[in-house]
């Protein structure tokens, strides 16, 4: 892969899995692994997704973590707006 189509974000590491984002080409590749005692990070599942869905899947992402927030305060106000998420045939 060239690396002009490459790019490496910030992984989000807590202390038992870790969650990398990249860029290749026209993908976004996300890769969750987790922390296993003598060996180190060991990958579990990786997703690639086409760089047009990607503020679908933020949209997504964003609406379950308003759900989780409104769980733990119910004070927060609740928006009847549906996001679509695109369907696969």
């Amino acid at each position: 892969m060239n690396a002009k189509n490459t790019a490496k974000l910030l992984p989000i590491i807590s202390d038992e899995e870790k969650l990398e984002v990249s860029l290749e080409g026209d993908k976004a590749i996300i890769k969750l692994s987790s922390w296993t005692e003598d060996l180190g990070w060991c990958g579990q599942k990786t997703l690639r997704v086409d760089l047009d869905m990607l503020d679908d899947l933020h949209r997504a992402i964003a609406a379950a973590r308003a759900r989780v927030n409104r769980q733990k305060d119910p004070e927060i106000p609740v928006s009847n707006k549906v996001l679509a998420f695109p369907a696969f045939s």
